[in-house]
């Protein structure tokens, strides 16, 4: 068998590593871009259990193949790198070790010491590489700073401060997800990365101090780690709490500072008692920096068949960090697993949360395009509704277009008014992929959504732009082309101007409406003198109840903002934030 795998490695390093992604989001993303300069490696095809967003990926990157079957993913490449949900790792490493391919996999590999251990036996089984991806660990600038920690000339080392430190909004995954969100587990890989390598993993204790918010999640915590023999540690990791992004190597005869970010390592100080002898070291951190991990996998790939005792006395050194990094996370969530059941408990209890694409798929295609309407429509049952905004052409089209003016989002200048139709149509809004598309009209539309309407029972939310500029006859020019279309049953109109929804009641009193607002007491206010059923406030302005008069039946809260743009139907307002774990990755 040994014989076997040894073929397969001779084989793979005499040319290009295949390498597949395993994942779509945005890591994977700046993954792809970043290492199409690396020696040896060639990315060749991702894979995610949705097709589509398989083959958008694949499109928006340049790769030839996309799948949703693991099996055919596999057979089609030599290695992989992991950039799926934390929780997902492990089970996709496992099944491409068993699959005798080479794993990268992105931090942190896994949250338990006994999985990290069967993922590396697994590894060294069947002479396989496995490497978590801390890119840190991997460039020129945290590389010499550990020599000179190493290299006794601060003295004996006492002591370590890591922070880590970024303001998340409170809708984004790392602040929504229960069971594997939260600061630490997000960011202690990095922080616990120095400690690890200048002290070693044998330490005797470590204590955590948390911060938490209302949903059981860390908005910072400290770790500190003692070793028994005088040296201590400090690991500060925080989502919620900002603080100087420093690493702070204290010696017996003096000290190093790695100023804020010190993950991406391009400066450093070595300081002394006499500041006459301090030092200043510069090095080259270039771009994401997810290149540097990627050249580290390929050249460990190629050293398998050598015999090359360096490289395999670093992976024995990296190995023993990774597992030492899981058990760390593995006591955190230990000694959290009761906060975070009774947070998962309430969860379970609170009324079903739906989904509304803003703007249609707006966070893989240029907003409000018909790319991004169709990609959002492709999601079937996963969605519920898809938002838009209608305007009028200076000759009276209604088109989709969400600002007042072409500035932001085309190749034009000025207000969307001051334009004809044909005008509009010559606009170019820019796709990641380097092509463009333009400004549909609402009749475009209706013609692409009307098949999951009626499929899938997907409801459109049009947006009259009415607050800025008051667009006269926009609302029975909108509903006109929604009536040629037969679709009236599936629209819900909003706006931000209240006499505008009062209108669009009294030109179809059967019609589904919603009243915009900052704040859910503005909302409320304005719905009560149109008679409209819904509540649109902005998911950070949830400044009172929701009345019982606007719960239940047809009525809905729908509350948007947040870095993920999108809406929620059918809950009190006071629980949006209590359910943003069940939506915020869409």
């Amino acid at each position: 068998m040994k014989d076997f795998f040894t073929r397969v490695v001779d084989k793979v390093t005499g040319k290009k590593i295949r390498l597949g992604v395993i994942g779509t989001g945005r890591i994977a993303g700046r993954f792809v871009q970043s290492v199409g300069n690396v020696r040896f490696l060639e990315i060749t095809a991702v894979y995610n259990v949705r097709r589509s967003s398989a083959e958008r990926f694949a499109e928006a990157q340049g790769l030839n193949k996309a799948f949703d079957d693991m099996a055919d993913f596999l057979s089609e490449v030599d290695a992989v790198y992991i950039a799926s949900p934390h929780e997902t790792h492990v089970d996709y490493a496992r099944t491409a070790l068993e699959a005798c391919k080479h794993v990268l996999c992105e931090k942190p590999m896994s949250f338990s010491k006994s999985d990290a251990e069967e993922l590396y036996k697994l590894a060294e089984e069947n002479n396989l590489i496995l490497l978590e991806a801390l890119k840190t660990g991997y460039c020129e600038g945290f590389q010499k700073m550990m020599m000179e920690a190493h290299s006794g000339r601060i003295g004996a080392v006492r002591d370590i401060e890591a922070a880590f430190t970024k303001l998340e909004g409170r809708n984004t995954r790392e602040l929504t997800d229960v069971k594997y969100g939260g600061s630490f587990l997000e960011l202690g890989s990095y922080n616990m990365l120095p400690i690890f390598r200048l002290y070693g993993t044998d330490y005797k204790d470590v204590h955590f101090y948390s911060t938490y918010a209302e949903n059981g999640l860390d908005l910072y915590t400290k770790a500190v780690f003692d070793y028994g023999d005088g040296r201590f540690a400090t690991a500060k990791c925080g989502l919620g709490v900002k603080s100087e992004g420093q690493i702070l190597i204290s010696g017996t005869n003096g000290y190093i500072l790695g100023p804020a970010p010190w993950w991406l390592t391009k400066h450093f100080d070595v300081r002394y008692e006499d500041p006459n002898r301090n030092e200043s070291h510069d090095a080259v951190y270039e771009g994401s920096g997810l290149q540097y991990e990627a050249e580290a996998f390929v050249r460990h790939v190629r050293s398998i068949t050598r015999d090359d005792e360096s490289s395999a006395a670093e992976r024995a050194v990296l190995k023993k960090e990774t597992i030492a990094r899981a058990s760390v996370m593995d006591l955190f969530l230990k000694e959290n697993a009761e906060r975070r059941r009774k947070v998962e408990e309430e969860l379970q209890e609170l009324p079903e949360v739906k989904v509304w694409a803003h703007r249609g798929m707006s966070m893989q295609y240029p907003e409000n395009t018909l790319e991004a309407f169709r990609a959002a429509a492709e999601l079937g049952a996963d969605l519920a509704g898809i938002e838009t905004d209608v305007q009028l052409s200076k000759d009276g089209e209604v088109v989709v277009f969400h600002d007042e003016t072409l500035d932001r989002v085309t190749d034009h200048k000025g207000y969307l008014r001051d334009y004809t139709l044909s005008e509009l149509k010559s606009t170019k809004i820019m796709k990641r992929d380097g092509s463009h598309t333009t400004i549909p009209t609402l009749d475009e539309l209706l013609d692409l959504l009307k098949p999951y309407m009626e499929k899938n029972g997907l409801l459109l939310n049009i947006e009259l732009k009415t607050s800025v500029y008051r667009y006269p006859g926009l609302e029975e020019k909108a509903l006109d082309i929604v009536r040629k279309h037969g679709v009236e049953k599936y629209i819900v109109w909003s706006s931000f101007l209240m006499e505008s929804i009062k209108y669009m009641k009294e030109l179809d009193p059967t019609a589904k409406t919603g009243m915009l607002a900052s704040r859910l007491s503005d909302c409320i206010k304005g719905a009560d003198e149109a008679k409209a059923e819904a509540l649109h406030p902005s998911c950070y302005a949830l400044d009172t109840e929701v009345p019982e008069r606007y719960r239940g039946g047809d009525h809905a809260v729908r509350a948007w903002g947040g870095q993920e743009p999108l809406y929620v139907q059918g809950i009190e307002a006071s629980l949006v934030e209590k359910n943003m774990t069940r939506f915020a990755q869409n």
